[in-house]
């Protein structure tokens, strides 16, 4: 939260208004905060100032009776007030009041001449001028999103950016931009519950507001600004973010539910394509022709398959931004979200040439690359069909690219990659059994014993790396970044515990496809 520093006497003391006057004692209470500026003609037990408060008091209609201004120190102090300012002294107040004003620490100030009521209405603006300019930032705010002026996550960023002057931007959960302009966190934290946070540690500080779309939900967006504002000022923008989170969580439900409303009629469609037993290929296409696609001519299927933290709402949330990606690598037309990732095809009104498939599979690896470059808890694979005619082409191409992206998978080591059907050779011949229920049963039992001691995955990654390196050492300890001798001993740990010699060929080759299928399973 904000911690808001109220202005104090100090403060006050250096108003323009009271240039001409001079502190008569009291030095200790100076940095007490002020709530408001009175005015009294007295101050009395009876009617003690309020808490906080700077009492303004005309010494010239106490007349002789000047003692009442020691009494009004005790009363200022019990009272828990903070000052006393007094006005129109014609005559010196006496050592008294010097004594009273440091011994129960209430500055006591005076000034020789004016007009009472106008100098605390003027000290009144002083010091209310902040919360003026806060609650008419806050109005401003309230008018534009009640008038339905911002409806979008970049109106509501824009509208805190130009009321505060400075950059914010709404961020995601793996940090990537939304709306506005990039705010770079670095190590600084940012609020982890439904409240307003702002971490000091840099120079500017960092305000962040939470946004979880659903109730109970953890985060799925951060608003945040950076401020090197004063204090009044980082109030302020406190209040707004806060407000625009609010505005901004009703614009993301409803922008939610219209993807997923949108989603589900891609996704039945895509399911009614895969399996047309139900469904006339003329009621599909009619479909297809509604959501302004097509598959007249020659439809190449691609599958892109994510793994990682995956859900299908986070496939919905980073749909538009694999779109993006994926046009700008040159790969246009439709992309269907599953649970697991996106299929989709390309249309050409001429059958592809075969030397176009290596270029189809580049683009695409490469829209890959940069999409888990941005979200480094993520793998993502992708597989390309050949290309086919009508629907029922197109049906056959899609299970190409899924299967091509399955066999990418299993066999990449890297986070991202693609594949084409007619480059995976031998490896395709291999996966009706390799992806068995048959051989994930002895995979499993296979590499048991290992899993059992291996709670951190160390010990089955390097043999999956040592094995993938022909069984040499120090290529593995490269692509480990180990020693050698670190990768000898864990591989013969590994041959104590699954109760193997790696120098027969045919265990190499069984360990290395338990692997596989094992990677595969993940």
């Amino acid at each position: 939260m904000v911690v808001t520093r109220r202005a104090t006497v100090r403060h006050l003391l250096t108003s323009p208004h009271l240039r001409a006057g001079s502190l008569l004692g009291g030095e200790a209470g100076l940095d007490a905060p002020i709530g408001d500026v009175i005015v009294r003609a007295r101050v009395e037990p009876e009617l003690p100032p309020i808490e906080g408060s700077v009492v303004v008091l005309d010494v010239e209609r106490l007349g002789d009776h000047l003692y009442q201004v020691d009494q009004a120190i005790r009363v200022i102090s019990d009272s828990g007030a903070v000052a006393l300012l007094i006005v129109n002294q014609a005559r010196d107040v006496g050592p008294s009041v010097r004594r009273l004003a440091n011994r129960f620490e209430v500055p006591v100030f005076e000034i020789d001449s004016g007009d009472v009521m106008a100098l605390a209405q003027s000290l009144r603006s002083e010091l209310l001028f902040p919360d003026i300019e806060h609650a008419a930032a806050v109005d401003h705010a309230l008018d534009s999103f009640d008038r339905r002026l911002v409806l979008t996550p970049d109106g509501v960023v824009d509208v805190i950016s130009d009321l505060m002057n400075m950059d914010c931007c709404l961020m995601a959960a793996d940090r990537v931009v939304i709306a506005g302009p990039r705010i770079e966190i670095g190590g600084r934290r940012l609020a982890d519950s439904n409240h307003h946070y702002v971490d000091h540690s840099l120079e500017s500080a960092l305000h962040s507001v939470p946004i979880a779309i659903v109730p109970g939900e953890e985060p799925a967006y951060w608003l945040i600004a950076e401020s090197e504002g004063s204090d009044s000022a980082q109030r302020t923008l406190a209040s707004l973010m806060r407000l625009g989170a609010w505005y901004l969580a009703t614009i993301l439900a409803s922008a939610r539910v219209n993807a997923e409303r949108d989603a589900r009629r891609r996704i039945t469609l895509l399911n009614e394509i895969l399996d047309t037993t139900e469904v006339s290929e003329a009621g599909i296409a009619n479909q297809i022709t509604a959501l302004g696609w097509t598959t007249t001519g020659w439809n190449t299927g691609l599958n892109i398959q994510l793994r990682g933290s995956v859900d299908s709402g986070r496939v919905l949330n980073l749909h538009a931004e694999m779109r993006q990606r994926l046009g700008d690598a040159g790969i246009d037309g439709p992309l269907i979200e599953r649970t697991d990732g996106w299929s989709g095809w390309i249309s050409d009104p001429k059958e592809p040439p075969v030397d176009s498939y290596p270029t189809i599979v580049r683009s695409i690896a490469s829209a890959l690359t940069g999409f888990v470059g941005s979200h480094s808890d993520l793998t993502a694979h992708a597989g390309v069909g050949r290309p086919h005619t009508e629907l029922v082409g197109l049906r056959r191409s899609l299970s190409e690219a899924r299967e091509a992206s399955m066999i990418s998978h299993a066999r990449g080591r890297e986070a991202s990659g693609a594949a084409h059907i007619d480059q995976i050779g031998v490896q395709r011949i291999l996966m009706g059994w390799f992806a068995s229920e048959d051989f994930a049963s002895f995979a499993h039992t296979v590499l048991e014993p290992l899993i059992a001691v291996d709670p951190d995955g160390q010990m089955l990654r390097t043999l999956e790396v040592y094995l993938d390196a022909n069984c040499s050492a120090t290529a593995a300890a490269v692509k480990l970044d180990v020693h050698r001798n670190t990768v000898a001993n864990r591989v013969e740990r590994v041959c104590l515990v699954l109760g193997v010699r790696l120098e027969d060929p045919e265990t190499r080759l069984s360990l290395q496809l338990a692997c596989r299928m094992l990677h595969l399973d993940r």
